[in-house]
This record gives C-alpha cells, sequence and structure tokens, in this order.
C-alpha cells in the first residue's frame, strides 16, 4: 500500500538489508531480495559487516543477481571503472 502511494507521487521506495540479515546465506538474501522486488521496491541497500557466513561481496552479487539477472549483474560489473 505505502508503495502504490509513494510511486503516486512519483517517490522511490529503498528497503535496506540490516546487520543481523547481511550477513545470511544466499537463501536467505535471495528470498529477501525477491519479497523487495515483488513488493514495488526501488532501491536495495545491503549492510558491508557480513562477516559471517558470506563475504560482502557475495552477498552483493546475490542481491544482484536475485533482482536485475546474472546477465545484466555480469554486464553493469564489466563496465564498472572500479573493477
Amino acid at each position: 500500500m505505502s508503495v502504490k502511494i509513494v510511486h503516486q507521487h512519483d517517490g522511490l521506495i529503498m528497503s535496506t538489508i540490516g546487520t543481523s540479515q547481511e550477513s545470511s546465506d544466499r537463501d536467505v538474501i535471495r528470498e529477501i531480495a525477491l519479497k523487495n522486488k515483488t513488493c514495488g521496491v526501488d532501491i536495495q541497500h545491503i549492510g558491508d559487516a557480513a562477516w559471517g557466513v558470506l563475504p560482502p561481496t557475495e552477498t552483493i552479487f546475490e542481491l544482484s543477481k536475485t533482482i536485475r539477472g546474472l546477465n545484466h549483474t555480469i554486464s553493469r560489473m564489466a563496465r564498472s571503472i572500479n573493477r
């Protein structure tokens, strides 16, 4: 409901994955990403303290693959000046 209202007013919705979830395994990150995408979230923030189960690059990669797909994720990585 709130996503729809914000979008009607040309706003963007951002959700965040906090410290207790950002160190979760890939399945949890994938599930969070899919649920947020289904709800209409425009921007997904993931923290950088994920040294428990997966390193931050692994969780960011999983989040990106889930939201954008593998081809788009790899394409964006290849175009990055920070690689």
